[in-house]
C-alpha cells in the first residue's frame, strides 16, 4: 500500500511539473523566433533566421504537447514548481545551442556553456573576435540575457499562464518573493512593463551618445538585465567614452535594484523612493566603502595614474555588485587586493526583486542585524522582546534562519568551485575565488580563467555554477533531490 501511495504521489509530480515545464518552453519557443525579425534590418543574414525558426517552432510545439492538459493542474506545491523552475534553466539552455553550433561552429559543451551565461545572465564567454559574428548570433546572446534578467519563468507568467496557485508556485520558485500587485500575474506584467521602458531609455541615451543603434540596444538589454554580454571583446573599453561609461553605470544600478522601487517612483514621481530603499543604501555604502579602497591599490601596485585609476575603480565595483560583468580593461593585471575587493562585491550582489544576482544586499544586511540582535539577546533581562526588523521588513526567527542558511550554503559551493578550479588548473586561489563567485553570483567579470582552453569538467563546473546561482541553490538542490528520489522508486515498479 505504501508503495502504491508513493507511485500515485511521483505520478501526480510528474503530471504537474510536466505541464509546467510545457507551458514556459512555450515561452522559451516564442523568445526563439524574435531574432528572426532582424532580417528586416539584415537582409543579408536571412539564411541564418532558419537556425531560430525551426527550434523556436519546435519548442512552441513539443511545450504545447507537454502543456496540453495545464487546465487540469488545480493545484501546484512549493516543490513541484521547484523542480520545474530548475529543469527548465537547464533545457532553454539545452535547446538554445543550435545557433550557436550551426552558425559559429562551435562545439556542444562550448555552446551549452554560452547559453547557459546568457540565460542566467551571468556574462562569461567562450566566443572570441565577436565584430566576426553575424549581427543575428549576437543579439540572440543579448536577448537571451534580457529574458534571462527578469527570469524565465516570470515571461511565461506574463505571456501564457494564468492567474492562481500555480503562477504563485513558479514566481517563488525562481526565487522572486517581491508582489508589486496582489495578483502574482499582473506583478510580472508591471515588472516587464518597467524593464521594457527602461531598456527603451538606455537605447535612448546611447545612441545620442554616440553608439549606433545596434550596439545600443545590446548594450541596453544586457546592462539593464545584468548580464553583461558585449558584442565588442573589449566590452565597454571598446568605446573609450567616459560618457558610455557613465550611461552604462546607470543602467547597471537601475538593473539590480528592486522593480518594487522602480514602480514606487514611478507612481509617486519621486526620487526619494529609491533612496529611501534599505538595498540601495547598502548597495551606496559598499561602494563607497570600497572604490576608495580600489582606487589606492591600483595607483600604488597597479601603477595606474589618480584619474584613470578612480574612473575604472567606479566602473569595476558598479559592475561587479550589481553583477553585470561589463569591463573597461584587463582585470587579470590587476592587484590581488582590489581582484579580492571585487570578489567581495559579487559575493554581495545587488537588490532582492532585482535582475542582479550573488547573495543579495537584503540578506547581507539581516546577517549583520542578527549578528546584533543576538549581542542583544545576551545583554538584556531574559525575556526581553527584540523586534527583529530591517528598515520597514520584519523577520521570523525562521525567515532569519533560512537567510544565514542559504548564505552558508552559498559560500560552500563558491568555496568548492574555487578549490576544483585551483586544484585542476594550478591557478592562484584568488584568481580562482574570484572566477567562481562571478559564476555563481551570475556576473561575468573574469581574470582570464574562463576560455576555450579550459578542460570540458572545468567548463562543466562553471555551468552548474551558473544554474545553482542563477536560481538561489534550493530548487537546484530539491531538483537534484527528486530526480534522484523518483529513479529508485520507477524502478521498484
Amino acid at each position: 500500500m505504501a508503495k502504491l501511495r508513493r507511485f500515485i504521489n511521483i505520478s501526480e509530480d510528474i503530471f504537474v511539473i510536466r505541464n509546467l515545464i510545457g507551458a514556459i518552453l512555450q515561452g522559451v519557443g516564442l523568445a526563439y523566433l524574435v531574432p528572426v525579425l532582424l532580417v528586416w534590418f539584415y537582409p543579408d543574414e536571412i539564411k541564418l533566421s532558419v537556425y531560430f525558426a525551426i527550434p523556436g517552432v519546435a519548442c512552441i510545439l513539443l511545450g504545447y504537447y507537454l502543456s496540453r492538459h495545464i487546465e487540469q493542474v488545480e493545484d501546484v506545491n512549493l516543490r513541484q514548481a521547484m523542480m520545474a523552475s530548475a529543469f527548465v534553466w537547464l533545457f532553454a539552455s539545452f535547446v538554445s545551442v543550435v545557433p550557436f553550433m550551426a552558425i559559429a561552429k562551435m562545439s556542444f559543451i562550448d555552446s551549452y556553456f554560452e547559453t547557459m551565461s546568457a540565460w542566467t545572465g551571468t556574462g562569461l564567454t567562450m566566443m572570441n573576435h565577436l565584430e566576426s559574428y553575424p549581427k543575428i548570433l549576437l543579439f540572440w546572446r543579448a536577448w537571451m540575457q534580457w529574458l534571462g534578467g527578469i527570469g524565465i519563468v516570470l515571461v511565461a507568467l506574463t505571456v501564457l499562464i494564468r492567474p492562481g496557485v500555480a503562477a504563485a508556485r513558479l514566481y517563488r520558485a525562481e526565487a522572486r518573493s517581491e508582489r508589486i500587485l496582489p495578483n502574482f500575474v499582473n506583478t510580472a506584467k508591471i515588472i516587464v512593463q518597467i524593464y521594457t521602458l527602461l531598456t527603451i531609455l538606455g537605447v535612448y541615451l546611447y545612441y545620442i551618445n554616440g553608439m549606433n543603434l545596434f550596439d545600443a540596444v545590446i548594450h541596453s538589454m544586457t546592462g539593464l538585465g545584468t548580464g553583461g554580454m558585449s558584442s565588442h571583446d573589449l566590452s565597454i573599453g571598446y568605446f573609450h567614452s567616459l560618457a558610455i561609461e557613465t550611461i552604462t553605470v546607470f543602467l547597471m544600478i537601475l538593473g539590480a535594484t528592486n522593480f518594487t522601487v522602480h514602480y514606487r517612483v514611478f507612481v509617486n514621481r519621486s526620487l526619494k523612493e529609491f533612496f529611501r530603499d534599505i538595498q540601495v543604501k547598502a548597495m551606496l555604502i559598499f561602494l563607497i566603502l570600497i572604490i576608495p579602497l580600489m582606487t589606492f591599490s591600483l595607483i600604488r601596485f597597479g601603477h595606474v595614474g589618480p584619474i584613470r585609476a578612480l574612473r575604472e575603480s567606479i566602473f569595476h565595483a558598479v559592475s561587479a555588485i550589481t553583477c553585470t560583468g561589463f569591463g573597461i580593461s584587463d582585470l587579470s593585471k590587476y592587484p590581488e587586493a582590489d581582484k579580492v575587493l571585487l570578489s567581495l562585491l559579487m559575493v554581495i550582489g545587488g537588490s532582492a526583486g532585482s535582475t542582479a544576482g550573488g547573495i543579495k544586499l537584503i540578506r547581507v544586511a539581516l546577517t549583520f542585524e542578527s549578528l546584533k540582535w543576538t549581542i542583544e539577546q545576551a545583554i538584556l533581562p531574559k525575556g526581553a522582546v527584540i523586534r527583529k526588523k530591517v528598515a520597514n521588513y520584519e523577520f521570523s526567527e525562521e525567515e532569519i534562519q533560512e537567510v544565514l542558511g542559504f548564505t552558508m550554503t552559498y559560500f560552500a559551493f563558491l568555496l568548492v568551485g574555487a578549490m576544483y578550479m585551483m586544484l585542476r588548473l594550478g591557478v592562484k586561489f584568488v584568481d580562482a575565488l574570484f572566477e567562481s563567485a562571478s559564476a555563481i553570483g551570475n556576473v561575468g567579470l573574469s581574470v582570464g580563467i574562463t576560455s576555450l582552453m579550459l578542460p570540458p569538467d572545468v567548463k562543466t563546473v562553471l555551468i552548474l555554477l551558473m544554474w545553482i546561482g542563477r536560481l538561489e541553490i534550493f530548487p537546484t538542490l530539491v531538483f537534484l533531490v527528486g530526480v534522484a528520489m523518483m529513479l529508485p522508486r520507477r524502478a521498484e515498479k
